[in-house]
């Protein structure tokens, strides 16, 4: 069993092409590889308080799996929360950026 499955049909799509979008905080990914130093720096600045959302349709299974591991640690260690997005788009954030709640609203206005 696989970390992600089919795609459904009638599924909503998200562009997340650029790299930061008009939020200052929040870095928008789309994953090009599961190298080391790059996770680690995308890790970075999740740890300075940057809220990670990252699309992971580039990356076969293991790249995924691994990338999610990875990003669970660092969630883990920061008390931080993980939220699904879209099918292979989640989102990785330290605990402080629930605080005010403009974070759920912001995830609502993307999802809908």
């Amino acid at each position: 069993m696989g970390l992600f499955s089919k795609k459904q049909k009638n599924q909503k799509q998200l562009k997340f092409e650029s790299k930061e979008s008009t939020y200052d905080q929040i870095i928008f990914e789309k994953l090009e590889s599961d190298q080391d130093t790059y996770l680690t720096n995308l890790a970075d600045q999740m740890i300075d308080g940057h809220p990670l959302i990252l699309n992971f349709e580039p990356l076969d299974i293991d790249q995924a799996n691994k990338v999610i591991a990875f990003f669970s640690g660092i969630v883990y260690a920061v008390k931080g929360e993980i939220v699904l997005i879209q099918e292979k788009v989640f989102m990785f954030a330290n605990k402080d950026v629930y605080l005010d709640g403009s974070m759920d609203e912001f995830i609502k206005d993307i999802v809908e």
